[in-house]
């Protein structure tokens, strides 16, 4: 993929599963790869505490097609062609329990590393867990945590639509599709954007026990109020990630 473009190959033959697990092998990041399975969070609960993982800080599960992808909730997350998104977990082995801002904070790494790669798209947060590109969606995120005496996984799984998105789903986009008229999306963006994401969710990882910095609030009002399906601006937040539409107050978690 590196020196080529995305658009240049045909679609059958890329696989972002496989890209990404190339790069991690490469960044010397313990992955697990599959050209299809169940689901990465599935499985990266399931090996949560396998004796050969526990001196992983960081284990990636990666896949190029999910045969039963999960949502928030009941939600179910689909993906188009098999190869054509990143669907990952990213398992964070934790002393301590993540708290309700860790959502505030990964939806806000996820964003940061989207807008720092390809800072001329709309990128916007969809509160809480989706980011936007415009009004398309073109990622979710679903996170949780398994335990075993005093250590945690924290367990963020991630869905990018980036060379296509689902026909069926309208209200979703790529990063491809979305990428102005003959732009192309080059191999080293992609993987400047791995580079930085996993710089970003590990910082937000490090921090999933404590309250959202002044700056972290400020960042997270400001992603939030460019997503252009928004009735109505948030315009406070609090350091437990409660946000304000005028006086009413609304938990994250409610969102």
């Amino acid at each position: 993929m590196a020196g080529k473009t995305v658009n240049e190959n045909p679609m059958s033959e890329i696989r972002i599963g496989d890209v990404t697990a190339k790069w991690a092998r490469n960044n010397h990041l313990h992955v697990e790869y599959k050209d299809k399975q169940e689901s990465t969070n599935l499985t990266a609960k399931e090996l949560a505490f396998e004796e050969d993982l526990l001196e992983e800080a960081l284990c990636l599960f990666v896949t190029d097609h999910q045969t039963a992808g999960r949502g928030r909730g009941k939600n179910t997350w689909t993906d188009s062609t098999a190869g054509s998104s990143l669907l990952s977990s990213w398992s964070y082995l934790l002393p301590m329990m993540p708290q309700p801002t860790a959502s505030c904070l990964v939806g806000l790494a996820v964003y940061r590393a989207c807008s720092t790669t390809w800072p001329f798209l709309k990128w916007n947060l969809k509160a809480p867990n989706d980011i936007y590109i415009g009004d398309k969606k073109v990622a979710g995120i679903l996170l949780e945590t398994v335990a075993q005496n005093d250590e945690a996984r924290f367990i963020i799984g991630l869905g990018v639509n980036v060379t296509s998105s689902p026909a069926a789903v309208e209200t979703s986009t790529s990063i491809l599709q979305s990428l102005p008229e003959g732009a192309p999306l080059l191999g080293e963006d992609y993987t400047a954007f791995l580079d930085r994401l996993v710089f970003e969710l590990s910082d937000a990882a490090s921090h999933c026990d404590q309250p959202l910095s002044p700056t972290d609030q400020l960042s997270l009002l400001h992603a939030l109020n460019l997503h252009p399906l928004l009735k109505e601006k948030y315009t406070a937040m609090e350091a437990d990630g409660s946000l304000y539409l005028g006086a009413k107050k609304i938990n994250w978690s409610e969102l």
